[in-house]
């Protein structure tokens, strides 16, 4: 089995992605930005995610502009 390569999102876009959500319920976390509450907590925390999920985020929020 391969390690996980895994990816920092920049502080200031976690930033930006708290700053357009009205509570962290998992169900607006999911809904936002289509990812899980436990990867949520990983990027406040500023702790690496799976690099794979890290794409589809940043992708996720240039295509809704939010970066």
């Amino acid at each position: 089995m391969s390690a996980q390569r895994l990816t920092h999102v920049e502080p200031d876009v976690v930033a930006r992605m708290a700053s357009v959500i009205h509570c962290q319920k998992p169900e607006v976390i999911q809904a936002n930005f289509g990812i899980g509450l436990n990867t949520w907590v990983k990027l406040r925390e500023g702790k690496a995610i799976r690099h794979s999920v890290a794409i589809r985020l940043l992708q996720r929020l240039q295509r809704d502009h939010l970066i």
